[in-house]
């Protein structure tokens, strides 16, 4: 197995939306999910060979979906190592326009006020690290090109890939060590583990249509086709923040330093 790391760079606060969640109060994800991350570096890869980024105004009949192709898992980017990171909650209550003067009228017509009143939660990191394995070297070159490129990254945020790392060989292991990404909790309770110091997330990984293997390398990555997945599929994971408890035992592919549960390649691969 083999993986590109990337050193993501945000400009701002940011926000991955917890689903399903309250309308009132909208709550992040502590990392960059997988999907999230996917869709990243796919439009990346369009605006680094000149492309326009697509349109992705919401279609519920027929909504379009651009990520990398499946033969590219991304597994999410986390806070790098030794790195400032926290989550922000502010309040998002009141008018939505700087300019409101309802208030002050002499008639005010009904329904014409509009409120925000939710709660909002923003992730803030200095330095984010970004996970992308294959079982083949080709086509792994492509993502050098990304480097210096950025857009749009979650519900909201924008951040810049500031570096990307020559592609790393990864030898399967069963060790204990902190994972480097999150861990399918399926795979821990089948081990019998307990589970503790962890963080626990509903997630959704990609729904692959049937015949979304390509054989082009560059195929649904360098280019404007959309990518065949029908929709989402829920599951729930465990991310370990901080290295305070005892790690799980767990099987990776591992350089030693990169620790990547063959469970989570799987589980968004198949």
């Amino acid at each position: 197995m083999y993986c590109i790391k990337l050193t993501i760079t945000p400009t701002a606060a940011m926000t991955f939306r917890i689903l399903p969640g309250s309308i009132l109060n909208i709550t992040t994800y502590p990392f960059v999910p997988p999907t999230t991350l996917s869709g990243f570096l796919r439009r990346l890869g369009m605006l680094s060979v000149g492309l326009e980024i697509p349109e992705t105004r919401i279609n519920k009949d027929d909504p379009p979906f651009y990520a990398l192709p499946r033969h590219y898992v991304a597994l999410g980017a986390y806070p790098s190592l030794n790195t400032w990171r926290g989550v922000h909650k502010t309040y998002r209550k009141g008018m939505r326009e700087f300019n409101h003067d309802v208030f002050s009228r002499l008639y005010v017509e009904k329904d014409k006020a509009n409120f925000q009143l939710h709660t909002w939660e923003y992730l803030i990191v200095e330095e984010l690290t970004g996970y992308v394995v294959s079982a083949s070297l080709q086509g792994l070159e492509h993502f050098q090109d990304l480097e210096t490129y950025g857009c749009k990254l979650g519900k909201e945020g924008f951040a810049v890939v500031t570096e990307v790392f020559q592609p790393i060989e990864l030898k399967r292991e069963t060790v204990t060590a902190y994972p480097s990404t999150i861990v399918p909790m399926e795979a821990l309770l089948q081990s019998s583990q307990f589970v503790g110091g962890c963080d626990i997330y509903n997630l959704y990984r990609y729904n692959w249509s049937a015949g979304s293997e390509i054989d082009s390398e560059t195929e649904g990555f360098l280019d404007q086709n959309r990518t065949p997945v029908d929709g989402f599929i829920p599951f729930v994971a465990a991310y370990y923040p901080q290295s305070f408890n005892s790690p799980p035992t767990l099987d990776c592919y591992t350089d030693g330093e990169i620790y990547i549960p063959v469970s989570l390649i799987n589980l968004l691969r198949d």
